[in-house]
């Protein structure tokens, strides 16, 4: 559902803050260039379902599982140094060390009347910590006791960051649905300012079925909240900290990346630069307001990134799936494949 807007987006402004619809800002102030950052995220409490729609949650298509926990698949969070219950202090974690580049960032947007294509080489055009982990750092013993992504890299301090073949394409007119559809893989979205991927904010770090955990509440990441699985760059958490365009504070986020069913990926500031926050949004995380979309203003439904569980899409809004969306070419991991077999770990982050 699109609804192109031009001058009244001012009327609509307008009267949003004669509503009086001012919501509580996060960490006290708008985030955004030159303003302050968030220091505490709110992570997803012990128990959560993971596999069932439902606010502050994701929905993921796991159907091994599904059959084997019939309650549900819940996230069991570990008690890591820098998290305070279900809150996450990011002045406590101990970061994935390093400022390296990993080579030359290929990246490259075609768009037909329907769809959009990426294709690249899936190396961010940032700057990353060092993976595989520096030994003797704390991120290091962190890592050195999870595991890893296969047998090449047994714990995931050994997962090293390359190019990889990039190759998704995403409905450019996605027709919203009031019945959200499950996610079918880890890669959750394309980010398009920096060339890299969001994963879905789930990890499993000691092979069991059932035990899930947030990432960000039991892993750090490097500065700009991204680490490797399969050798695949990818962000989780507060996943926006390194891109180029965080817009401006008293503004609506800007356009952050595309999430695989094609719906637009935003910042954490909707209207006026309020910040949103997850009872704004619906069981996927998203929502529909003014936005920039193709260079033009539209009332649409949009995803945004904030501080709180999921911190990014939870499902999704429209029934491309997941192989529609990546080519055979690409680097990728269906959930499906997050199953084990006789004697093997499962793994997963």
């Amino acid at each position: 559902m699109i609804i192109k807007i031009n001058w009244i987006r001012q009327f609509l402004m307008g009267l949003t803050t004669a509503l009086g619809l001012n919501l509580i800002l996060m960490s006290g102030s708008a985030w955004g260039q030159g303003s302050s950052e968030p220091t505490t995220f709110k992570s997803a409490p012990t128990g959560t379902v993971i596999n069932q729609f439902g606010k502050n949650s994701m929905n993921l298509c796991i159907p091994a599982l599904e059959q084997a926990y019939p309650n549900g698949i819940k996230i069991s969070n570990l008690h890591q140094p820098w998290m305070d219950g279900d809150y996450l202090n990011t002045q406590k974690i101990p970061y994935v060390k390093g400022n390296v580049s990993n080579g030359e960032s290929v990246f490259k947007t075609t768009l037909t009347n329907q769809t959009r294509h990426f294709r690249g080489n899936g190396i961010p055009t940032h700057n990353t910590g060092i993976f595989p982990v520096v030994p003797r750092t704390q991120a290091y013993n962190i890592y050195h006791g999870a595991l890893g992504d296969n047998a090449e890299h047994p714990t995931a301090d050994l997962i090293p960051i390359e190019p990889y073949d990039l190759d998704i394409t995403v409905n450019r007119n996605p027709i919203y649905s009031s019945t959200p559809y499950c996610m079918e893989s880890l890669v959750v979205g394309v980010a398009t300012q920096t060339h890299a991927v969001w994963h879905a904010n789930i990890a499993n770090t000691d092979g069991a079925d059932n035990h899930w955990v947030d990432p960000i509440a039991a892993l750090p990441m490097d500065q700009c909240w991204g680490h490797p699985y399969n050798k695949e760059y990818h962000y989780h958490g507060y996943s926006w900290r390194c891109f180029p365009d965080q817009g401006n504070a008293n503004e609506h986020s800007p356009l952050m990346g595309y999430a695989m069913d094609g719906f637009g990926i935003f910042g954490p500031r909707g209207e006026n630069g309020i910040m949103v926050q997850n009872a704004d949004l619906d069981e996927c995380h998203g929502h529909f307001g003014v936005i920039e979309w193709d260079s033009v203003l539209v009332y649409m439904y949009h995803y945004h990134l904030n501080n709180e569980y999921p911190y990014g899409p939870g499902c999704f809004r429209s029934q491309q799936t997941y192989y529609d969306a990546i080519s055979n070419a690409h680097t990728h991991v269906p959930m499906r494949s997050l199953v084990k077999g006789p004697n093997e770990k499962l793994f997963a982050h």
